[in-house]
C-alpha cells in the first residue's frame, strides 16, 4: 500500500513539474493565426456533469473561446468545428450571440453531425462547410418525456397531487396531460419553432416559407442541404481553412484548437463537490425538483 501511494505522489509531481515547466517556458507565436473551436455532443449551459467522460458542449466556455479569439490581434479567423446534435434553447442562442458579436470571420465545419441547435448556431457563420453525407438541418424543438401513470396505476402506486398553481405539475410524469395542458405546452413548442425558422431564414437569406417547408425536424445529409442552400460547400477541414483564409485576406496561417485544460487541483475539486452533492442531496429533491426541471427543457 505504501508503494501504491509513493506512486500516485511522484505522478502528481511530475505532473505538477511539467505544468510549471510548459508554463515558463512557453514560446509565443506571433504569425497570423486561425482559431479553432470545437462544438461537441450536446450543447447545454454547463456541460457535463461526469467527472471523466465529455459528452457535453458548455454554452458558456464556448462564448468564452469566441470572445478570446476575438480579442486576440493574431487572430485573423475562427473555425467552428460541429459535431454535434444539438442541445438547449438558450444554450445555443447564447453562441450564436456571441458569434454575431465577432468582428472576425467565421466558418462552421460541420463533420458528421450539425442538427439542430447545432445547426442554428452553424447559420451565424458567414460560411457553412459538410461532410457530402453529414447530418445537417433537423429545423425543429422538442420537449418531450415519459409518462408512466399507467405502470404506477397497475402496482396500485397512487399519485397525490398537492400544487399551488393549476399548471405547477404539467409535465410530471406521474400523470397524464391534461387536453388544456398539452395544447398550453404545444404553444410554447411552436414559439421557439418559429423563432428558429426566422433565425435559419435571416442567417442564410431564404425565404421564410421555404424554411417553413424544411422545418419539420427531420435531418437532411450534407449533400441534400447544398441543393437546399441550408450550407454553402461541401468539403472538409482543409477546405474551411481555405475558405477563413479568403475571408481574412491571408495566405498563411497556423491553426490554434482551443480546448479545455483541466488543472489537476480543479479535478481534485470536482471530485470533493461531486462526493459531498450525491452524500447531502436529498431522494424527494432528487424525485421532485430534477424531475420538473428536465420536463420543461425546451431541446433544439
Amino acid at each position: 500500500m505504501k508503494k501504491f501511494w509513493f506512486f500516485i505522489m511522484v505522478v502528481v509531481g511530475l505532473l505538477l513539474i511539467s505544468y510549471s515547466i510548459s508554463g515558463l517556458f512557453g514560446v509565443e507565436d506571433f504569425g497570423d493565426k486561425i482559431a479553432v473551436i470545437p462544438i461537441k455532443g450536446t450543447i447545454t449551459g454547463e456541460g457535463s456533469e461526469d467527472l471523466f467522460i465529455s459528452g457535453s458542449t458548455s454554452s458558456a466556455t464556448i462564448t468564452k473561446w469566441i470572445k478570446q479569439a476575438n480579442s486576440d490581434d493574431s487572430v485573423k479567423g475562427i473555425i467552428l468545428e460541429i459535431n454535434s446534435p444539438g442541445g438547449t434553447v438558450v444554450a445555443s442562442e447564447e453562441i450564436s450571440n456571441e458569434i454575431k458579436r465577432t468582428d472576425k470571420p467565421v466558418v462552421a465545419l460541420i463533420r458528421e453531425v450539425g442538427a439542430s441547435g447545432a445547426y442554428w448556431i452553424a447559420t451565424n457563420s458567414d460560411k457553412i462547410v459538410a461532410d457530402p453525407l453529414s447530418i445537417t438541418g433537423s429545423i425543429g424543438v422538442t420537449s418531450s418525456y415519459l409518462e408512466f401513470s399507467g405502470l404506477m396505476e397497475y402496482y396500485g402506486v397512487n399519485y397525490e397531487r398537492l400544487v399551488a398553481g393549476r399548471y405547477k405539475d404539467a409535465g410530471s410524469p406521474f400523470r397524464e396531460l391534461t387536453p388544456e395542458e398539452r395544447r398550453l405546452l404545444q404553444n410554447k413548442l411552436d414559439i421557439v419553432h418559429e423563432a428558429f425558422i426566422d433565425e435559419v431564414s435571416k442567417n442564410r437569406n431564404l425565404k421564410r416559407e421555404e424554411v417553413k417547408k424544411m422545418a419539420d425536424g427531420f435531418f437532411y445529409f450534407g449533400k441534400e442541404a447544398k441543393e437546399l442552400g441550408l450550407i454553402d460547400e461541401l468539403g472538409d477541414k482543409e477546405l474551411a481553412i481555405n475558405i477563413t483564409k479568403e475571408l481574412a485576406g491571408i495566405e498563411e496561417a497556423d491553426l490554434i484548437t482551443y480546448e479545455e485544460k483541466t488543472r489537476l487541483i480543479d479535478l481534485l475539486s470536482r471530485i470533493s463537490a461531486h462526493s459531498f452533492y450525491f452524500i447531502g442531496r436529498g431522494i424527494g429533491k432528487e424525485l421532485f425538483s430534477l424531475e420538473q426541471a428536465n420536463n420543461f427543457r425546451f431541446i433544439t
